[in-house]
C-alpha cells in the first residue's frame, strides 16, 4: 500500500500528466462558466438544454460553438433524432435548427424525463412560435 501511495506521488510530479491535469480543469471551468453565461442571460434554469424567452431560443449546452441566442423568426424548423446509448452512455437527443438563411446549428443533450417533457412542449407550441418540429422516426 505505501509503495503505490509513493508511485502515484511520483506519477502526479511528471510534467506531462500535471499539464493534462491542469487543461481538463481549465476546460470543465471554460464551460461552466459558458453555460452560466447564457442561463444568466436567458432567465431559464440552469440543467434545461434549452429555452424560449423574450423572443430568442437560448441554447444552453456548453458544448455548441455557433450562435447560442437565436431570435425566433430567423428559425425555419427543428430536426431532431434519438440516438441510443451503450450500457452507462445513455440516450441522447440531437438537435438541428435549420434557420431561414439556409445554416444549420446542432447540439445534443440527454435524454431524460424532464427533456422529454421540454421537447413536448417545444412541439405543442411550434406553431405559437413560427416553426415546424420534426422528428425522424428513431
Amino acid at each position: 500500500m505505501k509503495n503505490s501511495v509513493l508511485e502515484f506521488r511520483k506519477m502526479m510530479e511528471s510534467a506531462p500528466i500535471l499539464y493534462v491535469l491542469v487543461f481538463l480543469l481549465f476546460f470543465s471551468v471554460l464551460l461552466f462558466l459558458r453555460r452560466s453565461a447564457i442561463v444568466r442571460s436567458s432567465g431559464g434554469p440552469f440543467f434545461a438544454p434549452f429555452h424560449i424567452s423574450y423572443g430568442f431560443f437560448y441554447i444552453h449546452v456548453s458544448l455548441c460553438f455557433s450562435r447560442r441566442s437565436i431570435p425566433l423568426k430567423e428559425i425555419k424548423q427543428f430536426t431532431y433524432a434519438i440516438f441510443r446509448g451503450r450500457a452507462g452512455g445513455g440516450s441522447r437527443y440531437a438537435f438541428y435548427i435549420e434557420l431561414r438563411n439556409g445554416k444549420t446549428i446542432p447540439f445534443f443533450f440527454g435524454k431524460s424525463k424532464q427533456n422529454e417533457l421540454l421537447v413536448e412542449k417545444l412541439k405543442q407550441n411550434a406553431g405559437r412560435y413560427g416553426f415546424k418540429v420534426h422528428s425522424t422516426g428513431n
